[in-house]
């Protein structure tokens, strides 16, 4: 009889005794640093994770890697400095390094006077042209550059209405990027520079866009496929 009674005490003290070294364990690994990785797996870490999404947000998701673009250029320009300030999405310095390669590109004179000239135009330098697009693409994930410029333009049908979505211009006419000229370069007016912190899809590059109006650059990008 009393052998019987002993039975579930003895089971009780077992679970008991169980439970007791089921919570041990867990208040060890969850508080005493024990982490239970497989070998040669990364431990898991939240600041690293949100690290990781805050640059996942900052760089708008995009592949911006350019090692992939070819730098070909047919009128021996380096593209090293545009490379490295899209990489580094510094578009303010990227739309300056534009504008100086492709002056070089079109020729001595567009380099000497800082606008393209009539004549250097009429063979436009599509090797550097479709480089200093690919990059730019690259970069913005297609939100900037000829090609994204384009598709603006054909989406919306009309050139006023596309420089309205591009943030060049208002609805009114106004140009929202404005320059004055020093006879040898053009620079933004204070107040009329691009917006570089956050710019809309085609805003960028800037390069002859409605200050040379004895030349047509998209006359230059039709040419050349862009």
């Amino acid at each position: 009889m009393s052998q019987k009674n002993e039975t579930p005490v003895l089971i009780l003290a077992l679970l008991i005794t169980l439970g007791l070294i089921g919570g041990a364990f867990w208040w060890f690994t969850h508080n005493a640093g024990l982490n239970l990785i497989k070998p040669g797996s990364a431990p898991l870490s939240t600041n690293s994770t949100q690290k990781s999404e805050s640059n996942s947000v900052q760089s708008g998701g995009s592949n911006n890697d350019l090692a992939s673009v070819p730098l070909t250029s047919t009128k021996g320009v380096d593209y090293t400095a545009l490379v490295n300030d899209l990489q580094s999405r510094n578009w303010k310095q990227a739309n300056e390094d534009t504008t100086e390669a492709l002056l070089k590109a079109f020729g001595p004179n567009s380099q000497k006077t800082g606008q393209v000239d009539i004549k250097e135009a009429e063979s436009p330098p599509c090797a550097d042209l479709k480089t200093v697009d690919q990059l730019w693409s690259q970069a913005s994930n297609g939100n900037l550059g000829f090609t994204a410029q384009r598709q603006v333009i054909k989406q919306s049908g009309d050139y006023r209405q596309a420089y309205n979505q591009m943030q060049w211009q208002r609805p009114g006419g106004e140009w929202l990027i404005q320059y004055t000229y020093d006879g040898h370069r053009e620079h933004f007016k204070p107040g009329y520079e691009p917006d570089y912190g956050n710019p809309d899809k085609g805003h960028l590059p800037t390069f002859e866009r409605g200050y040379n109006f004895k030349y047509s650059f998209d006359g230059s990008l039709a040419k050349c496929g862009l």
